[in-house]
C-alpha cells in the first residue's frame, strides 16, 4: 500500500510535466528531413572572345561535373577567363580577387578537348573547399556515416582521342601554274605541272622534301622555236602558325632543277640537258577539315641566279633559260 500510495503520488506530480515535454518534443522526433532545393543555373562565368574553346561549351562541362545544388557557389566571384594562342591555350580561374593560370598545349586544336581539360582544371581549382560536396544535415535522433566524396574527374578519363598528338609526316599533293617573265636574255615562258611535298615535324618549325614537273613549255628566242621541260627537285624548311583552324606557312629552300631544251624549227634539231640551282620561297594558307587532312593554296618565287644557256647552231648562244618563275598552287595536305 505504501509502494502503490507513492508511485501514485509520482504521477500525479509529474504527469503534467510528462505530458507537456510530450508535447514539446513530438514535433521534432516526427521531423521529416528537408529536401535540398536545387539552385538555379548560374548567370555565364566563363569568358573569352574565343571559337577554340567554345566558352559556352566549357561553363556546360563546369556545371556537369559539379552537384546542382552547389551552383549558388558560382555566382560568388567565380570567372573563368579563356585564351586561344594558336598551338596552345590559357586558362584562367578567379575567386575572390585570386587567380591561378594554367596552359595546354593543343596543335591539332581539338576544341572539344579543350573544352573538357579547361573544364576539370576550373573544377580542381574551385574544389577545395568552394565546391566540396557537403554531408546532408540530418537530426541528431537519426545520426548517419558521412557520405564518402565523389572523387572528381581528372585528365586520365577523358578520351584518348583528346589526348593524341598531331600527325608528324604531311604529304601534300597540289596542281602548279608557273610563269617566267622575260628578263634579259630569258624567253617569256609559260607552263602547268604538279607537285609532292612531304613536311616533317609537329611544331611550328619543320623540313620539307618536294618533287615536281612541270610540261615542255614553248617559246620562242632569236627567232628559233623550242620548249623547255623542267624537274625539280627541292629540300627545304617551313615556319607554320595556326589559328582557329586556319594555318599559315612559308617555305623557304633550294631547288637542284633538272631540264631538258630542244629546238622545234631548226633542220639540225637536238635536244640539250642541264641542271641549275635555284632558290624557292613560297606561303601556304589551309583550312583544317579535319585531323588528318586541308586543302590549301599556295604561291611561290623560283631564283636561279646562274640559268644554263640555250644555243642553237648554226647561231651558236641565243639565251638562257629564265631566272625566274612566279607561280600558284593548289591541293590537299593529308596527315599521316
Amino acid at each position: 500500500m505504501r509502494v502503490r500510495s507513492q508511485r501514485l503520488l509520482f504521477a500525479r506530480i509529474l504527469g503534467p510535466s510528462l505530458v507537456a515535454l510530450a508535447t514539446w518534443t513530438a514535433p521534432a522526433l516526427s521531423q521529416v528531413p528537408e529536401k535540398r532545393e536545387l539552385s538555379e543555373p548560374p548567370a555565364p562565368f566563363v569568358f573569352g572572345s574565343v571559337q577554340c574553346p567554345d566558352p559556352k561549351a566549357v561553363q556546360q562541362a563546369v556545371l556537369s561535373l559539379i552537384p546542382a545544388e552547389r551552383y549558388a557557389l558560382l555566382q560568388r566571384g567565380v570567372r573563368v577567363e579563356l585564351e586561344d594562342l594558336g598551338d596552345s591555350y590559357r586558362v584562367t580561374v578567379w575567386k575572390d580577387r585570386a587567380s591561378v593560370k594554367k596552359s595546354y598545349t593543343d596543335r591539332a586544336r581539338d576544341c572539344d578537348g579543350r573544352a573538357r581539360f579547361a573544364a576539370v582544371f576550373t573544377v580542381l581549382t574551385l574544389m577545395p573547399p568552394e565546391l566540396g560536396l557537403e554531408p546532408v544535415a540530418k537530426p541528431e535522433a537519426e545520426p548517419e556515416p558521412e557520405a564518402k566524396p565523389i572523387a572528381p574527374p581528372t585528365a586520365a578519363s577523358l578520351p584518348a582521342h583528346a589526348l593524341a598528338l598531331p600527325p608528324l609526316v604531311h604529304l601534300e599533293l597540289s596542281l602548279l601554274y608557273a610563269y617566267a617573265p622575260p628578263i634579259l636574255e630569258a624567253p617569256s615562258l609559260r607552263s602547268f605541272g604538279g607537285e609532292l611535298r612531304l613536311a616533317l615535324g609537329r611544331g611550328a618549325l619543320s623540313g620539307t622534301l618536294s618533287v615536281a614537273y612541270l610540261q615542255r613549255a614553248e617559246f620562242e628566242l632569236k627567232g628559233v622555236q623550242g620548249d623547255l621541260l623542267r624537274l625539280p627537285l627541292g629540300v627545304g624548311v617551313r615556319l607554320r602558325s595556326d589559328f582557329d583552324s586556319w594555318s599559315l606557312a612559308a617555305d623557304l629552300g633550294l631547288l637542284l632543277v633538272a631540264q631538258q631544251v630542244r629546238a622545234s624549227n631548226l633542220l639540225s634539231s637536238r635536244t640539250s640537258s642541264s641542271v641549275d640551282v635555284s632558290v624557292r620561297a613560297g606561303i601556304q594558307l589551309a583550312r583544317q577539315l579535319g585531323p588528318h587532312w586541308a586543302p590549301f593554296l599556295g604561291a611561290f618565287v623560283w631564283l636561279s641566279p646562274a640559268p644554263s644557256e640555250i644555243s642553237a647552231l648554226p647561231q651558236g648562244v641565243i639565251g638562257n633559260v629564265p631566272y625566274l618563275w612566279l607561280g600558284g598552287a593548289a591541293g590537299v595536305s593529308f596527315g599521316l
